[in-house]
């Protein structure tokens, strides 16, 4: 292993030697690039979280080429620097930030809920549901950064007067939530206290008559929520 200063010139020198080495730099403790046998070049960070017992841990910072020269990876060791200083493991951090892009986006999360729905009735709501009003809404957004005005812009993009469809999709996101917050995906459900849109009444398609509404939430949140069986989907006409 060698020490010295990271520069485009000794990274050049690194990449033109035989050996497989580090090369630490001398100016920042633990930022080191690192040549592997086919001759690529990393630039990689050495740390422990915690005091001098802890283990030693190595995050690649990623290769030599666009978008990370000595330059730009000396200015990411520094920023990760900070976060272990923190307290946060940057190799956690990334973990994590994959698993919310890919396995916790919402669309991707809702065609799993939807897998795991019983019942062909309960499964084929579930999934028109979603599909139709909600997706294109949050669209890829991370199930943990869902919070409640994203839920309620979902509510005011549907049609006022599809008060039984709006219940439904309610009923949905609400079953999902709870569904992930039961396996440990997020914390606490983004709609956690908020009221079930009330079933249609005569008093409130007089309300609705009487004066302009505006998106369908604004109108169920100001209306008094039923009186039992909240949140169960609006079963069909005629159904048992």
């Amino acid at each position: 292993m060698a020490r010295g200063k990271i520069t485009k010139r000794s990274i050049d020198v690194l990449i033109a030697s035989s050996e497989n080495d580090i090369l630490w730099d001398d100016s920042i403790r633990g930022f080191g690039a690192k040549r592997t046998k086919s001759g690529a070049v990393s630039y990689v960070l050495q740390f422990r979280m915690g005091g001098r017992e802890s283990k030693t841990r190595r995050y690649t910072i990623g290769s030599h080429g666009s978008p990370w020269s000595p330059s730009t990876a000396r200015a990411e060791a520094e920023r990760l620097f900070i976060l272990v200083a923190q307290g946060t493991d940057p190799g956690e951090a990334e973990r994590q930030r994959r698993r919310e892009a890919v396995d916790l986006a919402f669309d991707n999360y809702a065609d799993r809920f939807v897998d795991s729905c019983v019942g062909k009735g309960w499964k084929r709501l579930a999934e028109q549901g979603l599909r139709l009003h909600v997706k294109p809404v949050l669209g890829s957004k991370p199930l943990p950064r869902l919070v409640r005005s994203d839920i309620i812009a979902v509510m005011d993009r549907m049609p006022r007067e599809q008060i039984g469809n709006i219940r439904n999709v309610f009923a949905v996101m609400r079953r999902l939530f709870r569904w992930a917050v039961g396996r440990g995906d997020i914390d606490r459900s983004p709609m956690e206290g908020m009221e079930t849109p009330p079933a249609v009444t005569p008093r409130l398609m007089a309300a609705q008559k009487g004066r302009p509404v505006g998106p369908p939430f604004d109108v169920l949140q100001r209306s008094a929520p039923p009186e039992g069986g909240a949140g169960d989907p609006v079963r069909p006409a005629g159904s048992r």
